[in-house]
């Protein structure tokens, strides 16, 4: 039962491999200030993000840019990074407290 658990474990941490790299992930949040607010605290009707999970905000940013989930302006916003890219928003915004 031990050797499964751990073979699960090492499984898990392969599917997120990449390291959040706090600059880039900073700088890329940056595109979405405008309209999720400082962080992610959304000032008006926009979804709160900072707080969120990295696994749902990775989830989401990927359904967006893959056509899965309709937003407004996110499908055409999401298009616009690399699944790496994306990751490390979802790294920046799951580490707002």
């Amino acid at each position: 039962m031990k050797k499964i658990l751990l073979s699960l474990t090492v499984l898990i941490s392969l599917s997120y491999s990449a390291e959040y790299n706090k600059h880039e992930g900073t700088m890329l949040s940056l595109s979405c200030a405008s309209c999720h607010g400082t962080d992610g605290k959304s000032p008006g009707a926009m979804p709160t993000i900072g707080g969120a999970s990295k696994d749902y905000l990775y989830s989401a940013l990927l359904d967006y840019k893959a056509g899965k989930r309709y937003g407004t302006i996110m499908t055409k916003h999401a298009k616009g990074f690399t699944d790496a890219e994306l990751e490390q928003i979802a790294y920046f915004f799951s580490k707002v407290k």
